[in-house]
């Protein structure tokens, strides 16, 4: 009987050793899965602000395209704001300026005439502990051929 007893006694004591060690193993893993999702919040975060000012480029170039190529002032507008001229607020989505936004036309005249759009210079915010800071997006260029339709 003696040997049931002491048994039972070191199993109670080594639950109450591994209740610790659960704590701190939760504690651990909780931690690198926070981590983990907030870098994956981040690398989302900064995808979705590149697509975003992709399309808006595409948008404006294919707007471009449709009406003025030469009117890189309204192109670089619809860039910015969404629409043609300059809204009463006047704020444009994600940080954008006009000194990030440059419209040209290449090759006049030409079969490979061509209106382009070019962002750069965009920032996002990362939120991530160990990359806290901002960064700079890679530059956007979207081209679009006109000489085939001109």
């Amino acid at each position: 009987m003696s040997g049931l007893t002491t048994r039972s006694c070191g199993s109670s004591a080594r639950r109450k050793g591994s209740r610790g060690s659960v704590t701190v193993e939760l504690s651990l893993v909780g931690l690198l899965f926070f981590v983990l999702l907030i870098g994956i919040a981040d690398f989302g975060q900064s995808l979705f602000i590149q697509q975003a000012i992709v399309e808006r480029a595409r948008a404006a170039a294919r707007w471009g395209a449709v009406t003025d190529p030469t009117n890189s002032g309204a192109i670089q507008n619809m860039v910015l704001y969404l629409q043609p001229t300059v809204p009463s607020q006047g704020k444009a989505s994600f940080g954008l300026t006009t000194s990030m936004v440059s419209v040209s036309t290449a090759d006049a005249g030409t079969d490979n005439y061509r209106l382009v759009v070019h962002v750069s210079g965009y920032s996002y915010q990362m939120l991530s502990p160990f990359l806290a800071r901002s960064y700079v997006g890679a530059p956007i260029q979207v081209s679009v051929p006109l000489g085939l339709y001109n």
